[in-house]
């Protein structure tokens, strides 16, 4: 999850800087310019994280979809992590019993 915060902070801050610079060394207005940016972060953060929606691992990433649920979530074989979903994210199938 960590390197995942760190790869979508620097996609922010890489777009923000290259907008930046356009809008200094040419002569384009900044609002078509800004609004491309802004675009081009969310597509780029919706393909970062569209693994998430996934049933992985938040700490490793490893597929937990074999792994049964508990009552506070599924726990990773390889890392250990406990990775507790929102309560409508469970098949209901793997909802787990109260």
């Amino acid at each position: 999850m960590n390197v995942l915060r760190r790869r979508a902070l620097w996609v922010v801050v890489g777009v923000a800087a290259t907008a930046l610079g356009v809008i200094s060394i040419t002569a384009l207005p900044a609002w078509p310019v800004v609004g491309v940016a802004v675009a081009a972060v969310a597509l780029v953060l919706n393909t970062l994280t569209r693994p998430l929606t996934a049933t992985t691992c938040l700490g490793c990433g490893q597929d937990l979809a074999a792994t049964p649920g508990g009552a506070h979530g599924r726990i990773c074989p390889s890392c250990g992590a406990l990775n507790q979903r929102l309560v409508g994210d469970y098949p209901i199938e793997d909802e787990p019993k109260a």
